[in-house]
């Protein structure tokens, strides 16, 4: 009998310890799960720096390359208007014109006149959203090589289900979502802009 009574206690002690290694384990796991749930969050923090920092070194080559074009355009307008101002002036100098000066401002007006887009660059997140889907967009170059206005280049790429904005706003919006990452509010990849939009202006998702 003392026999029985005592392997029913070694049986119930045996129990206890499954049942206390059991909840450590379950513990464990909690904490497992927290630990990789952080480490995945911080990745795609990392993810987020990495891409913004990757765009905006993009924007600034962009932007060089846009002053550099429009210095060369301003430059050669300029000779080429004066040269005709001067051609136009002496022309009228020399067929004895009351007014030579405006003989030669008239001739220079259409150099003088001319302009061309330069200097706006966008950053576009495409239907695809963050991070897969971000772009920088030259828009001043391509609506000088298409021949159409900045604002026809913004619809066209606005038509398509994109998102456009400056690069001044995408690195703040990029920094408020790299917050809202880590906080676990979002997570990526955001399926739509308007799913990053709302989150980042503090709608619930």
């Amino acid at each position: 009998m003392e026999d029985m009574t005592a392997c029913q206690q070694l049986l119930e002690a045996l129990h206890r310890r499954v049942g206390e290694q059991n909840d450590a384990l379950a513990t464990l796991g909690e904490v497992f799960a927290r630990e990789a749930e952080r480490l995945r969050r911080h990745d795609q923090a990392r993810c987020l720096r990495d891409l913004r920092s990757e765009v905006m070194v993009e924007v600034k080559h962009s932007q060089r390359e846009e002053a550099d074009a429009a210095y060369a355009f301003n430059k050669v307008t300029f000779i080429g208007g004066l040269a005709k101002f001067a051609l136009g002036t002496l022309g009228a100098i020399v067929v004895r014109s009351d007014d030579p000066l405006s003989v030669g401002l008239r001739l220079a007006k259409s150099d003088f006149e001319r302009t061309q887009p330069y200097g706006t660059v966008l950053v576009v997140v495409g239907p695809g959203g963050v991070p897969d889907d971000v772009d920088m967009i030259p828009v001043s170059r391509w609506a000088r090589e298409l021949g159409r206005s900045e604002a026809q280049i913004e619809a066209a790429l606005k038509a398509k289900g994109n998102l456009l904005m400056t690069p001044q706003t995408f690195s703040e919006f990029m920094e408020e979502l790299e917050d809202r990452v880590l906080r676990g509010i979002v997570a990526l990849p955001a399926a739509t802009p308007n799913l990053v939009l709302k989150a980042a202006d503090g709608d619930p998702e």
